[in-house]
């Protein structure tokens, strides 16, 4: 009663790379297309985007699969990851990155504690 559901909003003490080869994401449907990928530098806060997180939270607390056909990737590292000057200009970036968390509610309630 009361759990926190995963997917959550968090930072990592490491670098993360995260690609998605085919499939739908299930933390950012639609905004994460196969061929996509990600990169969060070590304490970057970075999670799923608003409905995502809604829907975690609020479904009934059950077993769950993510969607047949989907295929990820992810690596760590403990090293400070860096993108090239060629991705960090490309055309097809998301300027509005960002924004996926804009709306998260505040769910926090320290009376539950």
């Amino acid at each position: 009663m009361h759990t926190f559901r995963p997917p959550y909003f968090h930072r990592n003490c490491m670098s993360e790379f995260m690609g998605l080869i085919r499939g739908e994401y299930e933390a950012k449907k639609g905004g994460f297309l196969a061929g996509g990928a990600s990169l969060h530098s070590m304490m970057t806060p970075h999670g799923p985007d608003a409905s995502t997180v809604v829907n975690a939270t609020t479904r009934e607390l059950r077993p769950g699969r993510v969607a047949d056909g989907t295929q990820a990737f992810m690596f760590e590292s403990m090293f400070q990851l860096r993108l090239t000057k060629w991705a960090a200009e490309h055309k097809q970036r998301d300027l509005d990155y960002y924004k996926a968390w804009q709306n998260i509610p505040i769910t926090f309630n320290p009376d539950r504690i």
